[in-house]
């Protein structure tokens, strides 16, 4: 009497494995992205971190200035080259980071909004000393708000994330950065 045993797994029951546990990770990655405003706006705010952090940590070790524009719904890096300000378009982490609909950024310099109703708009200088930029040169050499020093130091700013949850209630998170380079989600303990 011969037995014949089996010693291994067929083929068709390694594929079906291989497609349950494909199932099961798409099913954690459907659940893990459908997170709650909160989350997004945390997400957001630690990607902006993260990314001004390494730029820093970077004007440090090169020496060359970096600075932040700050839009409505979107960010860059742009460096100070040959004395003016260009965009910084060959890393994909520190090109415009546009963000997700429904996001908005506020920015506050020195606890100043960017943007005063009361300012006057009238120049003290004769008119043909400005130097005003047409829409492409503005698109081009952008002015930041925010400046990233060699000395490691930062331009002192309170950036916020906001959006609305799903009862139209506002929810922000603020990103603060003050003098000395410290970047931090809320406010920093002195």
């Amino acid at each position: 009497m011969n037995k014949h045993c089996q010693a291994g797994f067929t083929l068709l029951e390694v594929l079906l494995v291989a497609l349950l546990m494909g199932l099961a990770a798409s099913a954690v990655t459907i659940s893990m992205s459908s997170a709650g405003p909160e989350q997004t706006l945390n997400k957001q705010a630690k990607r902006f971190i993260a990314a001004a952090e390494l730029v820093l940590d970077e004007t440090v070790l090169s020496g060359q200035f970096i600075g932040i524009v700050v839009e409505d719904t979107q960010y860059q890096f742009v460096a100070y080259e040959d004395g003016k300000w260009v965009t910084i378009e060959d890393d994909k982490h520190l090109a415009v980071h546009e963000l997700e609909p429904g996001i908005k950024l506020d920015l506050l310099l020195d606890g100043m909004p960017l943007d005063q109703e009361d300012e006057d708009q009238d120049s003290w200088f004769d008119e043909p000393f400005i130097d005003e930029k047409t829409e492409e040169e503005k698109r081009k050499n952008p002015e930041p708000q925010i400046l990233l020093f060699p000395s490691g130091e930062v331009t002192p700013f309170e950036l916020t994330f906001m959006t609305v949850n799903e009862n139209r209630t506002p929810i922000d998170v603020v990103v603060v950065g003050d003098a000395i380079g410290r970047l931090s989600l809320g406010f920093i303990d002195e």
